[in-house]
């Protein structure tokens, strides 16, 4: 069945042999998030759950980033697309929640740099492949932000005292100290030969079975319905304080971090 034949404009997809590619097409922003990539994603991700052929479903961006968060850029200047809105948070976290319990395996085939609401993505997918390149890193804090939806997602794969280190840190880290957390299962040179390797052995997989084990796993862990409220009213509100929109203003139009006068 496949993807309806559209137009996308933040993200290119493929589809071949049971497996389908999604890639953020954002790299004059260098992939960050705005409502219409989720959008994007969101679309097709409930399509290809309608889709018995397709039992693998990969996540990139390009050499030099997989992706880097909010959109500071379309926040600071107030556009429609800024995820500033009443439901852009909960779209977000709802997209996590989405790849956490789809009956289809995804995989995170990460090259280049990763931050912010990137890192809630790569923790989400089921499977984290990288590149020897590529650098994972939460700058949240630097702007009087907290990475409050990535969190549920990020404690669950590397555990409470990574995330909260990876969160206070504020600074990248390499491939190799990824690893060591967890938060990379496998890396390689050849990034594609890893995503084609592994996927043959994941086509074997009947999608009934990985629907049950995601969900049985949901129900071990703390990502219900409490958790999301929680984490979307806390960005929410921190989102809408004057103290953070200064912040990304400054940022954005002059280059400043919080602690520059």
């Amino acid at each position: 069945m496949g993807v309806n034949v559209q137009v996308f404009k933040a993200i290119q997809v493929d589809e071949k042999r049971g497996i389908a590619s999604i890639q953020f097409s954002r790299a004059e922003n260098n992939n960050s998030l705005n409502n219409t990539l989720i959008q994007e994603i969101n679309v097709c991700i409930d399509q290809f759950e309608e889709d018995d052929e397709i039992k693998i479903i990969v996540l990139k961006g390009n050499t030099s980033t997989f992706c880097t968060g909010m959109d500071f850029k379309a926040m600071a200047d107030q556009t429609e697309e800024a995820m500033t809105g009443e439901d852009d948070p909960l779209a977000y976290y709802g997209l996590l929640k989405k790849i956490t319990l789809s009956s289809k395996i995804f995989i995170a085939a990460v090259e280049g740099k990763v931050n912010a609401g990137g890192i809630g993505i790569v923790a989400a997918c089921d499977f984290v492949l990288a590149g020897q390149e590529a650098t994972f890193g939460l700058s949240e804090a630097l702007f009087g932000l907290l990475p409050a939806c990535v969190l549920p997602f990020l404690i669950q794969r590397v555990g409470f005292h990574k995330a909260k280190w990876l969160t206070l840190i504020t600074q990248p880290i390499n491939l190799e100290k990824a690893i060591q957390i967890g938060l990379v299962d496998e890396f390689s040179s050849d990034l594609e030969n890893l995503v084609r390797i592994t996927s043959l052995r994941l086509l074997k997989l009947e999608s009934n079975t990985v629907h049950d084990l995601k969900n049985y796993m949901a129900k071990l862990w703390i990502i219900n319905d409490e958790t999301q409220e929680l984490a979307v009213k806390k960005i929410k509100g921190l989102l809408h304080s004057d103290k953070v929109q200064s912040n990304i203003h400054n940022f954005v139009h002059y280059n400043k971090f919080p602690w520059e006068k």
